[in-house]
């Protein structure tokens, strides 16, 4: 087709590039014709063909953000179709008066068809005056039918001057209703970017602006109809008021909810509070009843460079929340809250000591003064640990509790917003399976194994082909196809991906897809196609880590049925209830990390649900509840079949031991507070009931840990949640790239002027070589180590400092590490800290996983300690032995030392460690 195009001069798209161009077209691309007598000719692989001028060569990629070769680029025209913020909002805002308002939208159809109509008429009539004129012989003034026709034609033109400028108000008129739904259309606009930022988080959050219309045309619809008819075109009210306001409102609430959902559908557990977060400080901004410096500085927290004297509050106060703390003086309603601090310690020291300290009441008159926002600030700086928890409260009261608590996942619903042309992609999860699902829902809607139009093909090595060709039976006749472990398939998945989008086209109504994989290792790695990412339905039905969820989704696996079925129905309510109350637990102790299970095993719905089994054979075959035998059964070979650590199993049994046994007939406390009910009062719906009203508030104490054990696990959660925010963009309205450009220069700035100068090698070798035979010899080695590996990164964050600020000037080529070292400025993240960044300040530095500024102050310390050290070269009385590169290198020294002195075997040297006040 390539070669025809060329010889006619034919126009020839290619549609779906990647990011690498076959190397045939790359002379069609650059233009590289050889002249022969009049005729051009091109070489189009080992074929030269002719090059008629008229040709043209159109290239199309779906990829949202495709990285070419410089030559590309230079040789080719690039047009970016990427819509934009305020474009997008124009387009839905039509959408959203052609729903709402159908009489406007066609009265303006109409006007602009008419106006095209004037147009065109009014150049009919100046042609034909001219023609007329030019046509026209002797005296014009003479000429009857020329002036006669000139008269027409005025008349004509003031009759179409008159109607362009009704249409004209018209049209002013129908823009003063349309605007009206303005807010509708730029909170529309707002999550759609949302959507497109997610990507930034993990690849598998990649979504279409197809997508998008439909969800948003589904929540316009769930609205409800609109009562226009009260309302005139000039959007006045006529009769009784149509309250536009209230209806905007509901718009935006429903509109907003439904995108939501459709978003959490696919989210992983830990990403969705992270979503919902930054979704309501982005609509709070956009609204205006939020400052961005705000949510800035809830984002990126703060710290204080000289904080001051901390009075009284060192005895209780960690130095660096005291940074914290004096940074948030600079926003005006935290004004004097150290000193406030300092006068009142005891009162703070008491607020800050308390466990859920987001329900209790700030001390002094802050408490009056500070806004829900405000607790949010002061919580990031002090109490991070409890942060999490105030965010799902905070987007609770704000948006709503259906953003923070989700409904059970229904493959009926998800399946009604499918069609020939979207398939379903399943995220794959230890422990979930969707296949039942699928199967299940294939029953009722009479497709199944059985009748032969439902087929479940496991990809792997000799697979490519009877997938192809089912999909393109099942697409002529109807039938439903599932794909799973496409991930182990990368290669061929895009294939499937262009496959689909032919057969789709003319695809039979009942064919479905659904499509199975893994996440990559990695979050920014991808094991799927974008555009095959883009156009289905996501779902990632991951197991839940609260207790309650977890509790709720283990018994719902079984139905009435299942407790009816047993001998003992008493016995199997109880019993069955706890060993879901287990399985929860267990579950749920993965997210303490090593307090919890000393590695993640993976304890899944198959194991509940064989275990279930187990108990319903028991307690047939024996007169009296096997308690022994149950537990073994549970601890060692079911749930214990995962474990591997010796601590892992004997907690496991331990927990069984508490769980089953004869208390659970006589209201055994599973936890504290919540105790076994009595299965003689109690039903399938009833257990659930009781499990979501009774169930204690969530603490580690359901676990049956200490009440500190979620510290770590909370604190390493606020930070991973605000970095994600920081990924996206923040949480405000979007930062222009100048602004951007600025806090860049601004972080390069601060670390310029504080970068200390390097060690003179040289001068301290020397000073240094007639101490090395001294009996301190082993400690002027590990100061002279310290002191290399510290200029290595001195000078290398000197230099990626001075090439950065030279290729923002446009002085050198900005390259890739250029570009990483920008984007870790902006998420105040230590550069090369990214494993697939090019920057090398994390290969040169210590092991940390403190942002930027705070391991460079720790860096100054490290410096100072060092200066101190080699002034003199003396031996310190003292020494920060995490502040060193290789702090075992400094304890090998002291032991050489002591050898050394004593005459003792180096190998026979121990180090003990003495705690002292």
């Amino acid at each position: 087709k390539l070669e025809i195009a060329l010889e006619n001069g034919h126009t020839i798209l290619i549609e779906n590039l990647g990011e690498t161009i076959d190397a045939v077209l790359m002379p069609v691309i650059q233009r590289a014709s050889i002249k022969r007598g009049s005729k051009l000719f091109i070489k189009l692989g080992d074929k030269d063909c002719d090059f008629h001028p008229d040709f043209r060569l159109y290239l199309h990629t779906k990829l949202s953000n495709p990285h070419y070769p410089p030559e590309i680029q230079a040789e080719t025209t690039l047009i970016n179709f990427t819509v934009t913020m305020a474009g997008l909002e124009d387009q839905l805002l039509n959408l959203v008066v052609e729903k709402e308002r159908p009489d406007l939208a066609s009265l303006s159809n109409d006007l602009v068809v008419q106006q095209n109509g004037f147009t065109i008429k009014m150049k009919q009539l100046e042609d034909d005056i001219l023609s007329k004129l030019a046509s026209s012989e002797g005296e014009i003034t003479e000429n009857v039918a020329l002036i006669e026709s000139l008269e027409e034609t005025k008349r004509i033109s003031d009759d179409i001057q008159q109607k362009s400028e009704l249409g004209l108000k018209t049209q002013k008129d129908i823009l003063v209703a349309s605007e009206k739904y303005r807010s509708v259309a730029n909170r529309s606009s707002l999550l759609f970017f949302l959507m497109t930022d997610l990507v930034k988080i993990h690849t598998y959050y990649i979504y279409s602006l197809a997508a998008f219309q439909q969800v948003f045309d589904h929540g316009i619809a769930i609205s409800g109809s609109p009562n226009s008819s009260n309302e005139t075109e000039d959007g006045e009210g006529s009769g009784e008021e149509f309250d536009v306001s209230a209806r905007c409102d509901l718009l935006r609430q429903n509109i907003t909810l439904c995108v939501f959902n459709y978003i959490r559908r696919g989210l992983f557990e830990v990403d969705k509070l992270t979503v919902a977060t930054l979704l309501t400080l982005k609509i709070l901004v956009n609204d205006g009843e939020m400052e961005t410096n705000e949510v800035d500085f809830l984002i990126n927290g703060g710290s204080s460079i000289d904080p001051g004297n901390m009075g009284p509050l060192h005895e209780w106060m960690d130095e660096n929340i005291w940074k914290k703390v004096k940074a948030l003086e600079s926003m005006p309603r935290f004004k004097g809250i150290g000193d406030s601090m300092q006068s009142d310690s005891d009162d703070w020291e008491a607020w800050f000591d308390i466990e859920k300290v987001e329900e209790a009441e700030i001390p002094g008159e802050f408490k009056e003064k500070l806004n829900a926002l405000d607790k949010l600030m002061l919580l990031r700086a002090m109490r991070p640990d409890r942060l999490i928890n105030s965010l799902a409260s905070f987007v609770g009261d704000t948006m709503g509790k259906d953003y923070v608590s989700q409904k059970p996942f229904s493959m009926d619903s998800t399946y009604g917003e499918t069609s020939k042309r979207t398939p379903i992609f399943f995220v794959l999860f230890a422990g979930v399976d969707p296949t039942p699902w699928v199967e299940s829902l294939g029953k009722e809607k009479g497709i199944s194994a059985e009748n032969k139009r439902f087929i479940n093909i496991s990809m792997g090595q000799g697979q490519e082909a009877p997938a192809e060709a089912i999909v393109k039976r099942f697409a002529q006749e109807g039938g439903w196809v599932m794909l799973q472990n496409c991930h182990l398939m990368s290669s061929w998945v895009p294939r499937l991906e262009r496959l689909l989008e032919v057969v789709s086209e003319d695809a039979h109504e009942d064919f479905r897809c659904f499509i199975s994989a893994e996440p990559p290792a990695m979050a920014s790695m991808r094991n799927m196609p974008e555009s095959l990412m883009q156009s289905c339905i996501k779902v990632a039905n991951e197991a839940p880590s609260d207790v309650k969820s977890n509790l709720i989704r283990a018994w719902d696996n079984f139905s009435p049925e299942t407790l009816e079925s047993c001998s003992k129905p008493n016995e199997m309510k109880a019993c069955l209830f706890s060993l879901c109350w287990f399985h929860a637990v267990v579950c749920g102790r993965r997210r303490f990390g090593q307090q919890g299970w000393s590695r993640k095993y993976s304890f899944n719905t198959g194991d509940l649900l064989i275990c279930s089994n187990v108990l319903q054979s028991y307690l047939d075959a024996n007169l009296i509840v096997p308690w022994d035998d149950l537990r073994y059964i549970f601890g060692e070979i079911m749930y214990g079949g995962h474990i591997t650590d010796a601590w892992d199993r004997r907690t496991c049994n331990t927990y069984l031991q508490v769980y089953q046994q004869e208390g659970l007939f006589n209201g055994l406390e599973l936890a504290p507070g919540f105790k076994s009910p009595s299965p003689n009062e109690m039903d399938y719906d009833a257990y659930i009931k009781y499990a979501d009203t009774a169930m204690p508030p969530e603490s580690p104490l359901l676990f049956g840990l200490h009440p500190n054990a979620e510290i770590g696990y909370l604190t390493n959660s606020t930070e991973k949640l605000f970095f994600d925010i920081l990924a996206m963009g923040g949480g405000g309205d979007g930062a222009s790239g100048d602004d951007s450009s600025n806090a860049v220069r601004e972080v390069m700035t601060s670390i310029q002027d504080r970068l200390p100068e390097e060690f003179e090698m040289v001068t301290l070798t020397l000073k240094a070589k007639p101490l090395l035979e001294g009996p301190a010899g082993p400690y002027i080695v590990v100061a002279l180590q310290e002191c290399g590996r510290m200029n290595a990164l001195l000078s290398e964050i000197r230099k990626s400092i001075s090439d950065l600020d030279k290729g923002l000037k446009g002085q050198l080529n900005m390259s890739q590490a250029m570009e990483d070292l920008v984007t870790a400025f902006v998420l105040n993240q230590w550069p090369g800290r990214n494993p697939f960044s090019k920057c090398t300040w994390e290969k040169l530095a210590w092991s940390s996983q403190k942002n930027l500024m705070s391991q460079f102050s720790d860096m100054l310390l490290r410096v100072e300690q060092l200066v101190k050290w080699t002034n003199e070269l003396e031996t310190p009385k003292s020494i920060w032995l995490p502040g060193l590169f290789n702090p075992s290198s400094y304890l090998t020294a002291a032991q050489q030392v002591t050898a050394r002195n004593t005459g003792l075997a180096l190998d026979k040297m121990t180090i003990e460690t003495h705690v002292t006040n």
